[in-house]
């Protein structure tokens, strides 16, 4: 018994970590798409998607740090923090896009998503809230 509780232990704790790893896209509550394959997604990431389909400017909002930010680099954007970051940087200098804008936690992101028209971001699944619309990926 004594080496069963360990175990359950961990299986909990990571289970609870996969849970935390759940992220929602979201966008502000009116007049974007309620939808976007994991393609847009990337397009969106990387700036080659600038206009949502109803034809408003997206407003791309990152978290600076963070568990969700390192899976949405890692599995959507599919780069590291760093080389999204260096990336965004050298289309800065090349004229070719604007930085998106970048906030420090999940509370400010939203806030800004809420408040921008055309915001598109991402949040830990558990902290989206009824202010934003999250975007169903298909």
């Amino acid at each position: 018994m004594r080496r069963i509780l360990p175990l359950f232990a961990l299986f909990f704790g990571l289970l609870a970590h996969a849970k935390a790893q759940d992220i929602a896209f979201i966008r502000h509550p009116e007049g974007s798409d309620p939808a976007l394959s994991a393609d847009d997604v990337k397009a969106v990431l990387l700036g080659n998607k600038v206009r949502w389909n109803s034809g408003g400017v997206v407003q791309l909002a990152v978290l600076t740090a963070g568990a969700a930010h390192d899976k949405v680099m890692a599995d959507y954007a599919q780069r590291s923090a760093d080389q999204f970051d260096k990336y965004w940087k050298k289309q800065v200098f090349t004229g070719k896009g604007v930085m998106p804008r970048q906030l420090a936690d999940e509370a400010a992101l939203i806030d800004y998503v809420a408040s921008t028209p055309g915001a598109f971001g991402y949040v830990s699944a558990g902290a989206v809230t009824d202010r934003v619309a999250r975007i169903e990926l298909r």
